[in-house]
């Protein structure tokens, strides 16, 4: 695949005006005819330079070969649930923290290791520097790590959370390559027993509020903080109508699944608790959790629109062992409602499921589903069960299937099909060569980097976002692309995978097709971008449309 040098250019738009771009054709700032500016940018990779490993298989692990050394390690303690929650730790962040263009990593600790904070050099390796960042956090028991800009300054902070007796850390970017606690400052000092985190702006006040699941977790522990815009946290899981007490919640994403414009809950739980809850657009929620909501023990969850259909759906990991029917893909019926496809699409034999994430691993337009599997203490040197399935990869058929959409496990043949005790997954081109990398962070063991080695003659487009602030990645925007007929959709989150994310970023894969027909950006905002004829295989950079005074 070729690529073309960086350049950056500015566009002037008056509604239905389209201003000639280097490979793009028209930019279009549709808002009542006003004038409007906006900034793109376009930004292109280049090839990796061929390393010495195997490319035989779609994926290779190239985690030594990039210098990341980081293993996540725990102290042996007694059984009960403390133990529970350290067997189940392990999670990644990702997100350009130092705004270079290249997304970094960090990955959790353990009660017997540090957090590991690693700076990417280009895509070429990656470099540690958790300490000088102040990000190592010795001595705590974390669980799961999220990137995002809770502050609105355009900076990536990092939440940590924290399990047993080691609380969750709020480590604020000071734009310097160094973080600093900002915890107590925060409000959010004491938030024990935390797994997964997401932060959207629910309220649409401008601000990016926060949900952290717990596991087990104390009677009427704190779970949906509202940002109050001055860099704290107030309490409202309760006056939200959440209902805190009836969940063993491990995973949740804030996604707007009846197309409102405005950001529903979607909580994976243990324990036959997965909820659903409808944003009332008035501070609250309604639990519209219905029988067809089945998964026995829901652990990691994707949601994107697998079926092309301009909603978003909900894949929840779970267990296939035991007796438990195992994973579930719910379909969006277009009304926020779902419907249990799981079987029909071939996707409930997953083994002992964790982190999972929607992407389009091939190119070819349709999203697959990666999941992590393993479970048991001889992760942790103990005698006794033990659950060493492999990952599962389930690669899409797309709607040439006759039954319709159906996925095919291939985690084998695409050389992914690893026995580790996975956790926490991210799903992220990290060398920018336009295709979909794989990042696994692993209980008690060290973490694994898949790169993709791409499909030949398949083409792209990655778009990233920069929202006006305090919103400044446009978290819940929407992305469209229409190419030969057909049209796919991503919502930018930072959301949960389990105990970890996805970059706040969109990649379309575009088959064979060189020409996008239509780029269409729904901001948080509710304005709108339209872009006619954009060159595939590019890396868009597009702000926000700022109106003149």
């Amino acid at each position: 695949m070729s690529y073309n040098p960086f350049f950056a250019v500015r566009v002037m738009a008056i509604s239905s005006l389209f201003a000639i771009l280097p490979h793009i054709s028209g930019a279009e700032i549709a808002d009542d005819k006003k004038v409007w500016t906006t900034h793109v940018e376009v930004t292109c990779g280049r090839p990796v330079p061929p390393q010495s490993i195997d490319e035989t298989k779609q994926f290779t692990d190239v985690t030594a070969a990039l210098g990341i050394h980081f293993s996540h390690r725990c102290d042996q303690i007694a059984r009960g649930k403390k133990e529970d929650r350290q067997i189940m730790a392990g999670g990644i962040a990702v997100g350009d923290y130092d705004r270079d263009g290249w997304p970094d990593l960090y990955f959790s600790g353990g009660s017997a290791s540090q957090g590991a904070l690693y700076r990417n050099l280009s895509g070429e390796r990656f470099e540690e520097l958790a300490v000088s960042a102040g990000v190592a956090l010795p001595g705590v028991e974390a669980a799961g790590a999220l990137f995002a800009d809770y502050d609105g300054d355009g900076w990536l902070d990092l939440l940590v959370t924290g399990v047993n007796e080691s609380p969750s850390t709020l480590l604020r970017n000071l734009g310097n390559g160094r973080f600093a606690d900002v915890t107590t400052a925060s409000g959010l000092a004491g938030l024990s027993n935390s797994f997964s985190a997401t932060f959207a702006d629910y309220d649409r006040d401008g601000d990016l509020d926060l949900y952290i699941a717990h596991w087990a977790p104390p009677q009427n522990s704190a779970q949906l903080w509202r940002n109050n815009g001055d860099k704290t946290f107030t309490n409202i899981t309760l006056q939200a109508g959440l209902a805190n007490s009836e969940m063993n919640d491990f995973s949740a994403n804030f996604t707007d699944i009846d197309n409102d414009g405005w950001l529903d809950l979607l909580i994976a739980a243990d324990f036959d608790t997965s909820q659903v809850y409808l944003n009332s657009q008035d501070g609250h929620f309604k639990n519209i959790t219905t029988a067809d909501i089945t998964d026995e023990n829901g652990m990691g969850t994707a949601v994107g629109d697998y079926d092309n259909d301009g909603d978003m759906d909900w894949f929840v990991s779970s267990i296939s062992t035991g007796g438990i029917s195992g994973n579930r893909l719910y379909q969006n019926r277009g009304d926020g409602t779902f419907a249990d496809v799981s079987k029909k699409t071939a996707v409930r034999d997953g083994g002992w499921g964790w982190g999972s994430c929607f992407a389009d691993f091939n190119n070819d337009g349709w999203l697959d589903i990666f999941q992590v599997n393993g479970y048991g203490r001889p992760a942790m040197n103990y005698q006794g069960d033990n659950n060493l399935e492999a990952s599962v990869l389930f690669i899409s058929t797309g709607k040439r299937w006759f039954r319709g959409i159906r996925f095919v496990e291939q985690a084998e043949q695409w050389g992914v099909a690893d026995s580790r005790h996975g956790r926490g997954v991210a799903c992220l081109d990290y060398d920018r060569d336009g295709d979909l990398d794989i990042i696994v962070a692993n209980n008690n063991q060290p973490p694994l980097v898949y790169r993709n080695n791409g499909t030949e003659n398949s083409h792209f487009l990655n778009v990233r976002l920069r929202g006006a602030p305090p919103n400044s990645e446009a978290l819940a925007a929407r992305i469209y692309v229409k190419a030969n007929g057909m049209q796919q959709m991503r919502e930018l989150r930072a959301g949960s995978n389990y105990l970890s994310q996805d970059l706040a970023e969109a990649h379309f894969g575009l088959g064979d097709d060189t020409v996008v027909e239509e780029l269409r950006i729904l901001w948080p905002s509710q304005q709108t971008t339209v872009m006619k004829a954009v060159q595939a295989d590019q890396f868009l950079v597009i702000d926000e449309p700022i109106k003149k005074p």
